[in-house]
């Protein structure tokens, strides 16, 4: 009786066992033909970095300043002596700017003002021979604007200032000219957190405004 059983049975085992075997096959073709074997993945690649580094020309730059007189009109000057170099990246507005500045240049239209104010009363240039401005954070805004964090040398003092700055245009100029780019940004410091406290506000004003302006020549 077991023996017959076990014979009754063995076709329908091996018919389902042939069943599952062929749909197993169907299904290993089917998502083969439907997922295609995928291609190996390459490795990421750093992008090329289009930052490019502008040499200032001294002779279509500035860097100027005006303060307060008497709390009615601004008194302004300049230094004519200075260096540096900007460095852009007009893809990402990656900016960066350093800059030295010989204070003992400075010209404010009047040989006797500028002997004073480069005198121990006020920049005491023998001194502190150097000041300057090296930007550490930059922040970029719409149509070339930039938030330029950074920090100003005066005095033999530093401090943390923001320059408030703006990309004017770049491009290449010719065989005269070469690549260029134009830059302007203005800051503002009290002169008295540079040690520079002589004279009252109602005579020489605390704030001076230092203006930025550069144009580079590509290196």
């Amino acid at each position: 009786m077991t023996q017959s059983s076990t014979q009754s049975q063995s076709p329908f085992t091996s018919k389902r066992v042939l069943a599952l075997a062929t749909v197993t096959l169907l299904a290993g073709w089917s998502l083969s033909a439907i997922a295609p074997e995928s291609e190996p993945v390459e490795p990421l690649r750093e992008l090329a970095s289009e930052a490019k580094t502008y040499e200032i020309d001294l002779s279509h730059s500035g860097v100027l300043f005006k303060v307060r007189h008497l709390g009615l009109s601004w008194c302004w000057g300049r230094f004519t002596s200075f260096e540096g170099s900007l460095t852009y990246d007009e893809k990402s507005a990656g900016c960066s700017i350093e800059m030295s500045i010989d204070p003992a240049s400075l010209d404010t239209a009047s040989e006797g003002r500028d002997k004073h104010v480069t005198g121990a009363d006020f920049l005491n240039v023998a001194q502190f021979p150097e000041a300057g401005f090296r930007s550490t954070k930059v922040t970029a805004g719409e149509d070339g604007a930039l938030q330029i964090q950074g920090v100003f040398s005066l005095h033999g003092v530093e401090k943390e200032v923001e320059l408030e700055a703006q990309i004017l245009g770049q491009g290449d100029k010719g065989e005269r000219f070469g690549e260029r780019i134009g830059f302007e940004g203005s800051l503002r410091i009290n002169r008295r957190d540079f040690g520079i406290t002589t004279y009252p506000d109602s005579a020489v004003g605390d704030e001076v405004e230092v203006i930025i302006a550069i144009e580079g020549k590509l290196k």
